[in-house]
């Protein structure tokens, strides 16, 4: 990652700022304490990785702003990238991630703010942990890398080697080396199941053929069968149509019988209804005489019906014109009384409008008072008119003169309660800082109570460790102490051989071997003494030991919340100064802020403009006081207007009054002559006396109407018998024809049923000559027949499953081969992949990598400490340690250091060498891996407190840092020391001011 140009905007003690790292190489950040260096980087850091210092992200955005942002363009891997977070307060943050392409910026931002972090690290292809362990030497961090744990310390060298990539690998061989086991098992089961089945398939040949035979035989035994039992359903046959065709001559035979019956009935009744028309027939010349005595009682009603209707027409009509006239009349006698009381009210009318008549030369002399007030309203207005916008004006520039003046005393009174809270924050400071004194010196103290409770921890498991020891140590003592006496044990019986060679032993060698192996039971005794008497020592050194370092933990357990208090403090002392700064500001705005007061210095424009306002107002001469009297005198004669209106409306109405009385007048007396009169409507008088005459022409009598119809109702019956003599005239002909059709139908019938009974003998003589027992024969030979081709039908689903088994067994030979190469190949397989994992793992290819790349750390360090110690110190990585049990190695990464006097703890070194230790391994350590080829390492940044260091100290790190420039594309250091700044050619100075930090650069 090689810095391309840095925007910042509100992060921590910048406002703005645009940094172009473009053709610088080796730099120095400088300026004074809290300027705000080590923010350049914070900036870089938490737009990239969205890490920093702050205890929140809010924190990190400049006092009285709300929101912050950082844009950083870097190139990696030959392409530019660019990325640029933002944050409101109280909001998310938004991340924005861009590359480079034909000279514009593409979006590769993904969908929240995770994915596109990812997005970020992939194609950085480092973490933060990993950036702050090896190119940002960040302030007061330098050993971090020192104080990691062993293994932690090989995790991120390993990560900044890119060795994660054979993690996913060893896994992935892994993954595929279980799935070929499993593979493999399932194959093997497989290949089990198909030499079962082989080894079953070679009894099927025999089986097969004894099949064969006993289908051949049920075949032959089944045709037999058949033949025979066509024979008898053929002859079944022969005597079932015989049956047959004697139960359909029967059948017949009985249908003719009851359709003769039938006829005879049918006949019968003819016969009745013969006799029953001649009767009728003989009575039709009376029957006609009375139907036409019924026909003239018709006629007669019908025109009787056509006078009745004609006399209801003319009554109807005659009703409703005598409604018409009765109706009109009325009309009349309301047109009479409504002209009356119209003629009523306009003589009322007639006589108020005399009364405003009588007092038209009042309102004209009023109305004319009326007309030379509004006159000289009209003059007053226009001057009023002229002067309200010079007045409006006047108001409003009154208005903001005086709302100035308010805003600057309104800006005194907030600076003074600024100003005096900002100095009792400052007097509050000044307590603070000795309170920070005093914590800062308990703080001490328990620091060096916590590095001393470290050494108690590691003496602790070194005295652990010693005693597991001594336990495997006493557990061997045992084990040969049994042996030596399971030894002695044997050489106490008669003539017993040598243990060691099995050989008989006269007296003197059995003397001498008895005496050794006493002499060597009393060793192990005493060495197993001499171990339980280390293990009682070493149990009660453990024992004060945990005493101790429970007692340090009850001690050092404030050290947290007087850590927490002292970031507090210095965080408040910060807040203290930064308050008496913006005290004294204060004061200067408020002096100022009075001064304009008292001056009037302020809205000089308006100011002027009112001065112009008042002066034509002047001129124009406009009181207030007389548009008020103008407008009280027109009021007071504004009745006039009304009442000269009312004068001219009641003149218009006298007028119309005179036209309208003569005419009504008329009106009224032509209605009364017409009611005398009784003159309606002489068209509709006419129409009634119509009516009467036509009434009395049509003479309806509806006595004689009534008679006629009960002389119809008593002929009604001759109507029905003519209408029976009618019918039994069509009757009778065609009734006579069908009764001799049915006469000769009954003999046809009756010679048919003669011909049935001989041709039923005959057909019952035939079936005498048949047997009876084929219901019986037949049932018989089926089920015989059924069996068979049941057994038959088994055999044949036998053979063809045997014949199937058989081609299944060949094709099972064929899967074995193919099985058993296929399970040989998945076997290399998943040996390979085991052999993969093995090789990709932690103890492979890693390891070994580790272990290349560990001496050349190791190498560059020392050659870098020697510049920095003058060869004092030196430093060795240990990868291996020995485990509790012999045989047991441990990969581990630990880092001792030694000098003149010989290896000691880091902790007993002092600040400054133990900053150039820290300095020389995270040089190293960032050298080498920017020297190795696709590492992403091209930026050193140093921010480091060099104040531990003297003049020579100084020149040693400035020396180390140029000998491994060459390495980088990039090199930043952060100091305050004039000494060390004065070492570099190109300077970033960091200024801070009241608006916030700004920067200068320089050569």
């Amino acid at each position: 990652m090689i810095p391309q140009k840095l925007r910042i905007k509100n992060f921590l003690s910048y406002q703005q700022l645009t940094l172009d790292f473009s053709g610088l190489h080796t730099a120095c950040i400088c300026g004074a304490n809290g300027s705000g260096k080590s923010s350049l980087l914070e900036a870089i850091a938490w737009a990239i990785w969205g890490e920093s210092r702050a205890e929140t992200e809010d924190d990190i955005i400049h006092i009285g702003t709300k929101e912050t942002q950082v844009d950083f363009v870097f190139t990696s891997s030959g392409e530019t990238y660019r990325v640029i977070r933002t944050r409101a307060r109280g909001s998310a943050s938004v991340l924005e991630f861009q590359i480079k392409s034909e000279g514009q910026f593409k979006s590769l931002t993904e969908r929240g703010l995770r994915a596109t972090q990812q997005v970020v690290l992939s194609h950085l292809k480092m973490d933060y942990d990993t950036f702050i362990n090896s190119a940002y030497l960040r302030q007061g961090r330098a050993d971090e890398f020192m104080l990691k744990r062993p293994s932690d310390r090989k995790q991120i060298l390993a990560e900044m080697l890119c060795l994660s990539q054979y993690d996913y690998l060893a896994e992935r061989a892994k993954d595929i080396s279980r799935t070929c086991k499993g593979e493999a098992t399932a194959l093997e089961s497989y290949l089990a199941h198909i030499k079962q089945q082989i080894l079953l398939g070679e009894a099927i040949a025999p089986q097969l053929e004894t099949l064969k035979i006993q289908l051949a035989n049920w075949q032959l035994s089944y045709e037999q069968d058949r033949d025979q039992l066509q024979l008898l359903e053929t002859q079944q046959q022969q005597q079932q149509n015989l049956s047959q065709q004697c139960h359909w001559k029967r059948q017949q035979k009985a249908q003719i019988q009851t359709e003769i019956e039938r006829l005879q009935q049918q006949i019968a009744t003819q016969q009745q209804q013969l006799k029953t028309l001649t009767a009728l027939l003989d009575r039709q010349e009376a029957i006609a005489q009375a139907y036409a005595n019924y026909q003239q009682l018709c006629q007669q009603e019908t025109l009787l019906n056509q006078k009745l209707q004609q006399h209801q027409k003319a009554l109807s009509q005659q009703t409703t014109l005598n409604h018409q006239l009765t109706n009109q009349k009325s009309e009349l006698k309301g047109q009479l009384r409504h002209h009356q009381a119209q003629l009523e009210s306009l003589l009322q009318q007639q006589q108020e409008l005399q009364n405003i008549l009588n007092r038209a030369a009042d309102i004209e002399a009023a109305h004319a008072q009326l007309l030379e007030a509004r006159t000289n309203l009209q003059r007053i207005e226009k001057l009023q008119a002229e002067s309200s916008p010079l007045l409006q004006r006047r108001q409003v520039l009154q208005r903001k003169i005086d709302q100035d003046a308010a805003k600057l005393t309104a800006r005194v009174e907030e600076f003074k309660r600024s100003r005096q809270q900002f100095q009792a924050q400052h007097q509050q400071s000044l307590q603070i800082a000795e309170t920070a004194q005093k914590l800062e010196q308990q703080i001490v103290a328990l620091q060096k109570k916590q590095v001393y409770q470290q050494r108690v921890h590691d003496k602790g498991l070194e005295r652990r460790d010693f005693l597991e020891r001594l336990k495997t140590r006493l557990a061997d003592c045992e084990q040969k102490f049994e042996r030596l006496h399971s030894k002695m044990s044997q050489l106490a019986e008669p003539n017993a051989p040598c243990p060691l060679c099995d050989r008989p032993l006269d007296e003197a060698n059995w003397t001498l071997v008895q005496r050794r192996h006493s002499q060597e039971s009393k060793e192990i005794q005493a060495e197993m003494w001499l171990i339980k008497e280390q293990q009682s020592a070493s149990d009660w050194e453990i024992k004060v030991l945990r005493e101790e370092y429970r007692q340090l933990n009850v001690e050092l357990s404030p050290l947290p919340q007087l850590l927490q208090q002292k970031g507090t403090l210095q965080a408040q002392l910060q807040a203290g100064l930064e308050a008496q700064q913006k005290g004294l500001h204060l004061e200067q705005e408020i002096a100022k802020l009075k001064q304009r007061l008292e001056t009037n210095d302020y809205c000089r424009e308006s100011q002027k403009e009112l001065e112009i306002v008042e002066h034509s107002l002047v001129r124009l001469n406009y009181d207030e006081k007389n548009l008020a009297l103008a407008r009280g005198e027109a009021d007071r004669w504004r009745w006039a207007d009304v009442k000269m209106a009312e004068l001219k409306n009641a003149r218009r109405q006298a007028e119309n009054l005179a036209q309208k009385i003569p005419e009504l007048q008329t009106s009224i007396q032509q209605l009364q002559d017409r009611l005398d009169r009784n003159l309606i409507d002489l068209e509709l008088q006419h129409q009634v006396e119509q009516c009467d005459r036509t009434l009395a022409q049509i003479a309806y009598d509806p006595n004689h109407h009534q008679q006629i119809r009960a002389q119809k109702e008593e002929s009604t019956p001759a109507l029905l018998r003519y209408q029976e003599l009618t019918q039994a005239q069509q009757q009778y002909p065609t009734l006579q024809q069908q009764f001799q059709q049915f006469l000769k139908l009954e003999s046809d019938r009756r010679q048919e049923l003669q011909q049935l009974h001989l041709e039923i003998g005959e057909l019952e003589h035939q079936l005498s000559q048949f047997s009876d027992r084929y219901d019986m024969e037949i049932p018989e030979l089926k089920a015989k027949l059924q069996q068979a081709r049941s057994q038959m039908d088994d055999l044949i689903g036998q053979i063809g499953s045997l014949q199937q088994a058989q081609q299944q067994v060949i094709q099972l030979i064929e899967q074995e081969k193919e099985t058993i190469a296929k399970l040989e190949k998945i076997r290399y397989r998943q040996r390979l992949h085991q052999e993969l994992q093995q090789a990709f793992g932690k103890n492979g290819i890693q390891a070994l990598m580790l272990e290349t790349v560990l001496p050349q750390i190791e190498a560059e360090a020392n050659q870098i400490l020697a510049q920095l110690s003058d060869h004092q110190l030196n430093v060795r990585f240990i990868t291996q340690k020995a485990g509790k049990k012999a045989d047991k190695v441990i990969e581990t990464l630990e880092i001792e250091i030694a000098d003149s006097r010989g290896t000691r703890p880091y902790e007993t070194y002092s600040g400054g060498e133990s900053f150039r230790i820290n300095f020389s391994i995270r040089l190293a350590l960032s050298r080498v891996l920017a020297q190795r080829k696709g590492s992403s390492l091209q930026t050193l940044i140093i921010d480091e407190g060099f104040g531990s260091q003297d003049q020579d100290g100084c020149d040693r790190l400035v020396a180390a840092i140029n000998a491994i420039a060459p390495d980088f594309e990039c090199i930043l250091v952060i100091t305050h020391m004039p000494q060390l700044k004065e070492a570099f050619n190109t300077l970033i100075e960091v200024t801070k001011t009241e608006s916030g930090s700004v920067i200068t650069l320089v050569g």
